[in-house]
């Protein structure tokens, strides 16, 4: 297994917002999680991450493994953090640096790739994404859109063995989530792992090969895209789709 959640409990004060959350996930394939706000999704790809640290239960990723209950050092939160990239529903870009810049800042300042050589693997990533023009560019001079491929191509940059999508496309205009999501298909077909929270549900049952249903700080329901959204059986989850695709 690429990643294995076991028993993974966080809590925020008095709060609890997630409740023993497992699940596993192979190489090459993608998971999305969907369910209402609040429900803990954001917290489980933040957990991913180690931008969060829960109280209790087991992550690995790869090779490396952590164990919550115990103190987790600052090593290991770089050594699972060189193994996943997270792309953020505000884009997170750098303002003062270009799109260029951008992308590059990771190979170059964190992993110690050689400038020149950085460059040229960005300025590919850019073209994949459609913006070979806006190399030179700021983010305020890009759409939304633009922004959020730029936050992509910068988290691919890394070549990282997993990819987390928080709501990539939620804060854009309608028109501007296309683009972004054809990108996001096309690093799934290249077998890319990854873990997307979304409400896009269309494109969910496309890319996906498991999705994982959550309310209330627990997995109610998982399997394939047809299973849940086709025949799902928990009651909570038949009222969370209807309310979805009536929005639709």
């Amino acid at each position: 297994m690429m990643l294995t959640v076991s028993g993974i409990h966080k809590s925020f004060g008095d709060n609890k917002i997630l409740k023993g959350i497992d699940f596993t996930l192979d190489e090459g394939k993608v998971l999305v999680i969907i369910g209402p706000s609040g429900s803990g999704k954001t917290t489980i790809l933040r957990s991913l991450n180690l931008l969060e640290i829960p109280e209790k239960g087991t992550l690995q990723i790869d090779d490396r493994t952590i164990d919550f209950e115990q103190t987790v050092s600052q090593n290991s939160r770089r050594e699972i953090r060189k193994k996943s990239a997270m792309v953020f529903q505000g884009y997170n870009l750098f303002p003062h640096k270009t799109v260029l810049e951008n992308v590059i800042e990771g190979p170059v300042f964190v992993q110690k790739v050689p400038r020149e050589k950085a460059v040229v693997h960005a300025k590919q990533l850019l073209s994949k994404v459609g913006l070979s023009a806006h190399l030179d560019k700021y983010p305020h001079q890009l759409s939304g859109g633009q922004q959020q491929r730029v936050g992509i191509a910068r988290a691919v940059a890394l070549k990282p063995k997993l990819l987390l999508f928080d709501e990539p496309t939620s804060a854009l205009d309608p028109e501007l989530v296309a683009d972004v999501l054809k990108v996001m298909k096309d690093l799934a077909q290249e077998g890319w792992t990854m873990v997307i929270v979304t409400h896009e549900l269309k494109f969910a049952s496309e890319v996906a090969d498991e999705v994982l249903f959550m309310d209330n700080g627990v997995i109610l329901e998982q399997g394939s895209p047809e299973s849940i959204f086709g025949h799902p059986r928990h009651e909570r989850t038949k009222q969370f789709l209807s309310r979805i695709l009536k929005q639709v």
